[in-house]
């Protein structure tokens, strides 16, 4: 009879890690652009810790496509707006003249849920793409950890919540004066305006652990081609070319100082040297003179 319980105790493992087995196959199947992005909300489930995540992802696109994808990443966002997704910025640069790069950008903010989803959108092919065309040349996922905002915000509210219910009760106390009632209704005005404060900002921490912000950056690793585009390049780069310039010319002129001293007095013995030199050669010659007997 003692067996039975050792039994079924071991069939019952036996089926936890064949379930564990199968749920590790499912997870492996996730593309890589997107499994850390779809892990991440499962992080932030932890009731002790309060996790608020950003995405960040880099593109790599052709140059006639970075308009296109931004413009689908753009309107998906815009279409499911019901579903929580808000767009925070978005920007697009065509890279006018000969030599520019296209690029754009859009950050966005999603629920757990849809984060993949979306993050599935942006990098999958478009029609007329192949799957080559769309390269995900960078990834990254933080997480701020903001469970004592969260309590210090909370034990707040709360201290405030206490000390306006206790300025009400004093404000009802039927032998109150006229003078001490005006300053309990000031005390009063000053804590709610405190609690609504503190409760607009525990509302923002809250939004950012209930959702996910994710920085799309669309790039282009061609560049245009033209008679004038080393011009174009020069110029573009003009201003880093001049601040790097000033900034070599600023560097030696500082380690020449210390120097200025030594070589101004080797300058004066090296001209006291010449002058002298000089008027030796300028002295006439002696004559001579033989005295005879």
């Amino acid at each position: 009879m003692s067996a039975l319980p050792t039994l079924l105790r071991g069939f019952a493992l036996a089926l936890l890690l064949a379930a564990g087995g199968c749920a590790d196959r499912d997870a492996g199947t996730a593309s890589p652009e997107i499994r850390g992005l779809a892990a991440s909300p499962a992080l932030g489930r932890n009731q002790d810790v309060q996790l608020a995540y950003r995405h960040s992802l880099t593109i790599g696109l052709r140059s006639d496509r970075v308009a296109a994808r931004f413009a689908a990443a753009r309107d998906r966002c815009n279409g499911e707006a019901e579903k929580g997704c808000v767009l925070l910025e978005s920007s697009l640069s065509e890279g006018r003249g000969p030599s520019g790069r296209p690029s754009a950008s859009l950050q966005v903010r999603l629920p757990h849920d849809a984060v993949a989803p979306y993050v599935a959108f942006v990098t999958a092919p478009l029609p007329g793409e192949a799957a080559g065309d769309v390269v995900v040349r960078d990834q990254s996922t933080r997480a701020d950890d903001v469970t004592r905002v969260i309590q210090d915000g909370t034990r707040r509210i709360a201290q405030l919540g206490d000390y306006r219910a206790k300025l009400t009760a004093l404000s009802e106390r039927p032998d109150i004066s006229v003078e001490s009632l005006i300053k309990v209704a000031d005390e009063l005005a000053k804590v709610q305006s405190q609690i609504e404060e503190a409760e607009a900002a525990q509302r923002g921490v809250r939004q950012r652990v209930e959702t996910e912000i994710v920085t799309i950056s669309l790039r282009s690793d061609e560049t245009r081609t033209g008679p004038f585009a080393p011009v174009s390049d020069a110029w573009a780069q003009s201003g880093r070319i001049l601040g790097e310039s000033a900034g070599t010319a600023l560097r030696v002129a500082v380690a020449s100082l210390p120097w200025i001293p030594l070589v101004l007095i080797v300058f004066l013995i090296l001209r006291a040297l010449w002058r002298l030199r000089r008027r030796r050669r300028a002295r006439p010659p002696r004559l001579q003179v033989e005295e005879r007997p």
